[in-house]
């Protein structure tokens, strides 16, 4: 089990990639070929997966984020992710 308290240290390789550890992956059911969110916040990010997200105000409800902001964000990065589609 992993404890809310623990850390664990990753490398961020040339690619700008990261190996989420296996305890994690784990105990939050993250598979390979799973989708992720990576959700910027002010004081670092959030990875979340996709799935067990169904809108992003039910997501950043207990957070202290602008999520009108963060909407916007997510709206500009779909549109982004449509043009290189």
């Amino acid at each position: 089990m992993v404890s809310l308290d623990q850390l664990f240290k990753v490398k961020v390789s040339s690619k700008g990639q990261i190996v989420i550890p296996k305890p994690i992956r784990e105990v939050y059911h993250i598979n390979e070929g799973d989708e992720i969110l990576i959700i910027p916040l002010e004081k670092g990010v959030l990875i979340k997966r996709e799935e067990e997200t169904s809108e992003l105000r039910g997501l950043l409800k207990d957070l202290d984020v602008d999520v009108e902001e963060l909407e916007g964000i997510l709206a500009e990065a779909k549109k982004s992710l449509t043009k290189l589609s």
